[in-house]
């Protein structure tokens, strides 16, 4: 293959403004496993737009490879005795993009924005008596009417709804509607002039950037960019990705095709795996329409899934892959199988399947599954889903979109027969499906739930009450407790867990791990 795709890539920068002239070993490019369409990280839960906060945004706390809440903008903190009143001090040298110095008062604005949208942040704000800035100007005083346990966990979360620190003027807009201006205080600078939407993002160094003296771990220590430049490529045609990795035009496919992967292998590509926690799939029912709407129908779902023959007809290689029913994902400090019904997907649980959908009055209408085409290995998962759903009687209707309209479509609450769905197929960052509170499709607020709607009071009082738990062992009952509702409400039913790996061309190296995004600083390019 020529440079034709990587030329075009270029040309079409060039006509928005002239890039800057970087040696390539001080030029770092990417291939993100979407494109960028828009900017604001308390707006939306999209991995591509956590990892783009990354890269210009700081937040007070970052998380380590092992997942534990290290400073980051923060340079003292404590906690008082009845542990109602958090202060935190922010470190010297912060400053935004436009030079401004790093405030309290910025801080304090940007989570009040954040605490709107995001999980923890409205469990906290909902126990928060004050929120304020010291006189000092750097300090944070955060009381509370009640111990909030997760809260570090909540100030270091790298994705989801990311606490991201913003100037108060920016922070200051309505949380829910997205904001388009990107100054920051993080290790890189978003270039506006060169952003092409559906092909190119640009990243320039922060110069002004004082990274933390620990070593860089997961988001967490030392943010040192060691590039000058870095640019996400949109080519969406996995085998033109990895030809251009193989050439040299690219540095690093964040999710390759998986059936390019021995390819890249054995033209000496480096595969790494950066999401340690993987992704959990997700079979989301709509919970207010027939047949759904009746518990049995959702749990003869839930006995009829064969995991694994999903995922051989998504992946070919089994490493990349595993059978897990935990739906706080296998391999997290949160999983436990309590709950979990006996041999699901076995000809016993089909038949279990058989008998729970005559209960529930399914009157054999046809099952709208929204099937995202675009995304090879989410439509052979509805394909498989579909075929598995006929074996005990229900009626399908499989109709063809792509993975963003599916994502719009999903919103619309008419009955299916009307331009609404039953099904639709999707995976979870592993991270934040590990986190009870953070697990979006698992909560039951009913109206306020994910689309999908779940509505269950005593299922979202077990969510509700995690981040209050005292003792390790009280957590862990609750946890417990919370699995075996899910079993029983079925808010989603996994179909397994996958750890697509990224891969780099073997120039680069210090890549780091953190689940879900893409991690720019630490990284290092050798010149050829």
């Amino acid at each position: 293959m020529k440079k034709t795709w990587l030329a075009a890539a270029l040309a079409l920068m060039a006509g928005g403004a002239v890039a800057q002239t970087v040696p390539p070993d001080r030029v770092l490019r990417m291939v993100p496993n979407a494109d960028l369409q828009t900017l604001d990280p308390i707006n939306t839960t999209a991995g591509v737009v956590s990892s783009h906060a990354q890269m210009i945004y700081d937040q007070l706390f970052g998380r380590d490879a092992e997942q534990r809440p290290q400073p980051q903008m923060v340079g003292a903190w404590s906690v008082s005795a009845d542990s109602l009143t958090w202060r935190f001090t922010l470190r010297d040298g912060l400053a935004f993009h436009d030079g401004a110095p790093v405030t309290a008062e910025d801080v304090v604005v940007s989570l009040r924005r954040w605490g709107a949208r995001d999980p923890h942040g409205r469990q906290i704000i909902a126990i928060t008596t004050s929120l304020a800035a010291d006189a000092d100007g750097k300090t944070v005083v955060w009381q509370l009417r009640r111990p909030y346990a997760l809260m570090l966990d909540a100030l270091s979360k790298p994705a989801g709804n990311m606490p991201a620190i913003m100037p108060a003027r920016i922070a200051a807009a309505d949380p829910f509607t997205a904001i388009r201006d990107t100054i920051g205080s993080g290790p890189f600078m978003f270039v506006r002039e060169e952003w092409v939407p559906g092909s190119t993002v640009v990243y320039r160094r922060n110069p002004a950037y004082v990274p933390r003296r620990e070593p860089a771990s997961g988001t967490a220590g030392g943010k040192v960019a060691h590039v000058d430049r870095v640019e996400w490529l949109n080519i969406a045609n996995a085998q033109t990705s990895a030809l251009a990795l193989i050439q040299g035009e690219i540095d690093y496919i964040e999710s390759p095709g998986v059936d390019f992967l021995p390819l890249l292998q054995r033209r000496g590509m480096r595969i790494v795996r950066t999401n340690t926690l993987g992704a959990p799939g997700m079979i989301r029912m709509n919970h207010i329409h027939p047949p759904f709407n009746d518990p049995r129908a959702r749990q003869a779902l839930m006995q009829l899934v064969n995991q694994e023959e999903f995922l051989q007809a998504m992946f070919p290689d089994p490493s990349l892959y595993q059978v897990c029913h935990a739906f706080f994902v296998c391999g997290s400090p949160q999983e436990t199988n309590a709950g979990v019904p006996a041999g699901l997907g076995s000809p016993a649980a089909r038949e279990r399947a058989r008998q729970l959908l005559r209960e529930s009055g399914y009157d054999g209408a046809p099952i709208v599954i929204m099937d995202p085409t675009d995304n090879p290995f989410m439509h052979a998962a509805t394909l498989v889903l579909a075929q598995q759903m006929q074996s005990v009687g229900f009626r399908t209707d499989v109709q063809a979109t792509d993975f963003a309209s599916m994502a719009g479509r999903r919103a619309n609450r008419r009955p299916p027969a009307e331009g609404g769905w039953h099904i639709g197929l999707t995976f979870w960052n592993g991270l934040g499906a590990s986190d009870p509170v953070g697990n979006v499709p698992m909560a039951a607020s009913c109206d306020a739930a994910w689309p999908g709607w779940p509505c269950d009071a005593a299922h979202q009082a077990l969510i509700d009450s995690f981040p209050y738990a005292a003792t390790a062992e009280e957590r862990k009952r609750i946890l417990d407790e919370l699995h075996a509702s899910a079993y029983r409400l079925v808010p989603y039913v996994p179909f397994g867990q996958w750890y697509l790996p990224s891969a780099v061309t073997p120039r680069i190296s210090d890549v780091l791990a953190m689940p879900g995004i893409i991690i720019a600083w630490n990284i290092r390019k050798a010149a050829r």
